[in-house]
Formats: C-alpha cells, structure tokens, sequence
C-alpha cells in the first residue's frame, strides 16, 4: 500500500511515517557520502519491518563495499525481503533481483535490470548511484555515461537532490573521456553544494586525466575544508590531492598525508571501520606510485600487513585483490601473497559471471605480475601482465586508479631494457584519455630512456 513518496515522488510501499521518514533521511545521507545513512536505514525498518525497500537500500549499500565481509548480512537482508515481492511493485522487484544478481558476482547483470527500472523511474537517484558503482567496477564507463544522459531530460535544477545527480552524470562523463562535459556537470554540483564530494571528486579527475596539477592541488585544497561530514569518499579525495602532490615532486608531504588524512588511524572512521576496502586501496596505491620514484617508505607498509594477510579469501574484488598483493609483497609476506594467488586461481575455476570472468582475464594475471615483480622478475611481470592490458578495466577501479599498473609495467620492461615497448605502453595509455604522459613523473624518466 503506497501511502507515502520519496523526495523525488517515486511510491514507498510502507504505511508508516516514521519508516518513511526515515528512509528519505538514509538516501540523502547515502547519496551525499554521509555516515550515517545506515542509521537511518535501520530506523526505517524498526518503524516498518514489512518495508522492503529500506532492507534492499541497505543491502546494496552494503554491496557498494565489495567484500566478502558483508555477504551474510545481503543475505539476510535479501532473505527478509523476498516475501514481501508478492506485494512489490516493479522498482522494488528490480532493487531485490538486480542486489541477487550482483551478490552472486553477475554484476553486468545486475546493472541491465537497474538500467531497465531506470528507464521508468528516471529520478531514482538512489538507483543511479548503484547503477554506477556495479559497472564502475565492471569497467562499462561508457555505459555509466549513457544511463546517466538518458535520464537528464527527466530532471530540472528545482529537482530534489538535482546536484547530486549532476555529480553523477560528471563522473560518469569523466571516465568516458567527456572531460568537458564532465568538468562542466562536476562544478554545477560543487556550485549547489561545496561539499559535494562526488562533483569535487568528478573534477579531480577531470584534472587528473588532462594533467593539471596546480588546477588539482588549488581544486582540493580549497574545497578541503567541506568534507568534515562526508564517510571514506573524503579520505579517497585526499588521495586525489596525493596524486597532484606526487606530480609536483612534493613527495614528503604526500607520505605525511597517508597517515594523517587518507587513513589517519586515530580517525573516528578508520576505527569504526579498520579494513575499508577503499581506504586500502588508496594507500597501498599511494605506497607503491612513492616507492616507483625512489621514496624511502619506512615501515608504512606494515600498517596494513595484517589487514590484507586476512583477505587472502576475500574473492568480491579483484581490483583490491590487486591492493592486497601489494601490501602482502611490500610487507614480505610472499608465502600469502602466493596463497592469495592459489585462492584466486580455486576461485576462478568455478561459476560464471562477470565477476568470475574479471579474476580470469585480468585479476589473476595481473596479481601474478606484481608478485612476479616483487621478486624481482621483472622479465615475467612484463610477460604477465603486457598481454592483459587492455583487459584491465574488467578489474573495475578508475582509469587514474589503475595507472599504477601501468607504471609497474613501464618500470617492468625498464628494468629490462625492453625500451621499444615504451612507446607502445605510451599510446596505450593516451587512448586511456591521459594527456601530458610523457611530461608526467615516472613516466618522463622512461621517455627520456626510451
């Protein structure tokens, strides 16, 4: 019985005020990168335990985290909710079957029945943003794109939450290479808000691509002072900054950064959550670009050691498999950087999915590329990982993510003197949509090798 409306006039099937109060209070936290979304969530369901909609929400946000961590929790969710679909409507049904799909690793799947809802319910921005997250780590940037100008004709700047979707059409034009329209719809955003963290993120990458540092670091900087509110997307724009950072050979402050804003132990939400797949990612990231430029790292691999020696069975991600290889290898734990690899390799031999397909054709040669690197084989790691390239968008991540692998690839074939290949790597990565390559650091060392 649809007695009440999201802020976008969509119907919620639940006949309390309360529950639905308090889910309209969880999409908006959810949707500007707040805390306490699940809260809100949570009360939803108190107020109205037959509401489906505030189980499925929370359960797709909690598969926004890829890690094998919160699958019992999806499917208890998804267990409580799947009596309720005989009196769902088709956008609840979608919301439960696509969280089905996507929790059995058929994130490609999943997004083509939320693409379908979408096409409906247009101003579903709660949908928009999980579209956008299972193909982002599924590497359809183009598809992200395409979903989110498909539905701009539905929305008008008086549009509930109408920044909000703004940032999400920029960074989905950002990873298809519309850097202008990108730029344009990110800075729309920030304009509604300044602590818009998705437009400002959106921007920085706009930067990032084009090879703008000063614009990045001025960027950042001064929007820094509004994400005091904003969950791990705020440590993620410090990594931003750190990538601006790096670029201008400040490399001192970038290593102090790690520790005091990217993942600041003593932070109030690294504690509440110590193994953020995303806040791994970023400094094991960070780590390995300083080391590739000769910093002394210290004893800062360590700081996540023990974190990632208990993923080694953690199969939702290739893209932080990747991460975790580098923390296993950089803290020299190579007998569990092997096992990681031999659970990848069980994993990978079973089912089906994109998930299953990602860890084939890309994750997998590519752990084993680092690890071959690590070792110092580096004739190896060219041989692993040159041929999985273009592949490496199955992985998911960011195209200024996933730049790491090709420096460690450049600085593979480097090391052995393989300096035709070079040129190659450097158009490949030029028709990633990066401009500047040869000016940028690490990469300049090469090209003037090469």
């Amino acid at each position: 019985m649809k007695q009440h409306l999201d802020s976008r006039g969509h119907g919620l099937t639940t006949s309390s005020t309360a529950a639905a109060d308090a889910f309209n209070a969880g999409m908006h936290s959810f949707v500007c990168w707040r805390t306490d979304a699940m809260r809100h969530l949570d009360a939803a369901m108190a107020a109205d335990a037959d509401f489906a909609l505030a189980k499925l929400a929370k359960g797709w946000i909690l598969q926004t985290a890829r890690t094998t961590a919160f699958r019992a929790p999806i499917e208890g969710l998804l267990a409580e909710a799947a009596p309720l679909m005989e009196a769902a409507d088709g956008r609840e049904q979608a919301y439960f079957d696509g969280l089905t799909k996507a929790l059995s690793g058929h994130g490609v799947e999943a997004a083509t029945i939320m693409e379908a809802m979408l096409a409906e319910n247009p101003t579903d921005l709660l949908a928009h943003r999980l579209v956008q997250f299972e193909l982002f780590w599924n590497g359809r940037a183009g598809w992200m794109r395409d979903i989110a100008e498909r539905a701009a004709p539905a929305w008008r700047d008086d549009t509930a939450d109408y920044g909000c979707f703004q940032s999400v059409r920029a960074f989905a034009s950002e990873e298809a290479g519309d850097y202008e329209h990108a730029e344009h719809c990110g800075r729309n955003a920030v304009d509604i808000d300044q602590s818009d963290c998705w437009g400002t993120h959106a921007v920085a990458h706009v930067h990032a691509m084009q090879g703008r540092v000063d614009d990045g670091v001025r960027w950042l900087e001064g929007l820094s002072g509004n994400w005091g509110e904003a969950n791990q997307i705020g440590h993620h724009l410090w990594w931003h900054l750190c990538l601006m950072l790096l670029e201008q050979g400040a490399y001192d402050r970038a290593l102090e950064l790690v520790t005091a804003q990217v993942r600041n132990p003593d932070s109030a939400l690294v504690k509440a959550m110590p193994d953020a797949t995303i806040d791994l990612q970023n400094v094991a990231s960070l780590l390995m670009r300083l080391e590739l430029r000769g910093v002394d790292l210290g004893d800062h691999w360590s700081i996540l050691a023990e974190i990632c020696a208990g993923r080694i069975n953690d199969h939702a991600n290739p893209f932080s498999a990747a991460h975790d290889m580098l923390v296993l290898t950089g803290s020299g734990q190579y007998d569990l950087a092997a096992q990681l690899l031999d659970n990848m390799r069980a994993f990978a031999t079973t089912g089906d999915g994109s998930l299953v397909t990602a860890y084939r054709a890309a994750g997998i040669p590519l752990c084993e590329a680092i690890l071959a690197y690590r070792r110092g084989e580096f004739e190896r790691a060219v041989s692993l990982l040159s041929p999985v390239r273009h592949d490496l968008p199955l992985i998911g991540g960011s195209h200024a993510q996933r730049d790491l692998f090709f420096q460690i690839l450049l600085d593979a074939a480097h090391r052995t003197g393989r300096r035709e290949l070079i040129p190659l790597y450097f158009d490949d990565i030029r028709r990633l949509g990066f401009d500047r390559v040869e000016q940028r650091t690490l990469y300049r060392d090469f090209a003037d090798a090469a």
